[in-house]
């Protein structure tokens, strides 16, 4: 009664996007895909998903530990093309998603704590050769190899969240949760090998780990009514949630300069920068809801 064995397969496909088969052609490819076009056709991609754990607890508490691994058949990547600077999307082979998930939780009198904890390693399981521009790891026609192995990008290999939960009256409810997650690659650095160096490369290729805290309250001064308020990012965190390497003309100054290294006569070098996507800064919401 207090403890619980299962293992699961599910196995899923989708079928390519509009954008992905409106740049498929080997033969003509595109720097950025903005036009529909009768290119090659493309497999559908097939996920095969396995997980087994163990689940068990009582009234009181509550915890489970489970393992998963899905793989990603005949997957779409955007790889390189002939021409320098220009790629395609096609069925390239393998990608892996798999790791653990630990969870708990506890009731203690009017209090209840739960905390949940994600391991994942996300990698590419097919070598191929993608276009790296803004990479310091760049060949001579600015592309770079993946190996099977090397980390996904966007992919954080720990994610951990935690959340409190007060019934303080039998009408108002309070809560606090963190989640916190590790660093991760940025686009354009799927070989992991991107080195800054200060003058031609700035950023360092990479989306920093943060943790965030939200708080909430709920307060019913009636059965139906529900009048509820939450702040997101509680202390207003700057954080990164996504990142890209790329050619910037800005300095580290903020500076305009369209061809930096003009001076020593190479007009075709760029800078190049990891640009990164701000996360959502403190955010508020209040509102009313009624069940009838």
């Amino acid at each position: 009664p207090t403890l619980t064995l299962y293992a699961g397969y599910n196995e899923g496909s989708r079928t390519p996007t509009a954008v992905e088969l409106g740049c498929a052609d080997p033969a003509n490819p595109c720097k950025l895909p903005n036009a529909m076009a009768g290119d090659p056709p493309l497999k559908q991609v097939v996920t095969r998903t396995w997980e087994a754990g163990l689940r068990g607890g009582n009234s009181q508490y509550r915890w489970h530990a489970g393992l998963f691994r899905a793989d990603n058949q005949d997957d779409i990547l955007f790889v390189a093309g002939q021409a320098n600077g220009f790629g395609y999307f096609r069925n390239f082979g393998q990608t892996r998603r798999q790791g653990a998930e630990l969870g708990a939780s506890a009731q203690l009198g009017s209090v209840r704590l739960s905390a949940d904890y994600t391991y994942l390693d996300a990698t590419f399981e097919s070598a191929e050769t993608v276009n790296g521009a803004a990479n310091s790891s760049q060949d001579a026609n600015g592309n770079i190899a993946i190996r099977p192995g090397n980390r996904i990008p966007l992919s954080p290999r720990n994610q951990l969240r935690l959340r409190a939960e007060w019934q303080a009256s039998g009408q108002l409810a309070l809560s606090l949760g963190m989640l916190a997650v590790s660093d991760s690659l940025a686009r354009g650095n799927e070989n992991g090998q991107h080195q800054p160096d200060g003058v031609r490369y700035l950023g360092s290729g990479r989306v920093p780990g943060h943790a965030v805290f939200d708080l909430g309250a709920k307060y019913r001064p009636t059965p139906a009514l529900t009048v509820f308020a939450s702040v997101y990012n509680l202390f207003d965190r700057r954080y990164a949630s996504a990142a890209q390497l790329g050619a910037t003309a800005l300095t580290a100054n903020g500076n305009f300069i369209a061809r930096p290294f003009a001076a020593s006569g190479d007009n075709s070098s760029l800078l190049h920068s990891s640009f990164q996507a701000p996360g959502a800064p403190r955010t508020a919401w209040i509102g009313l809801r009624y069940a009838f």
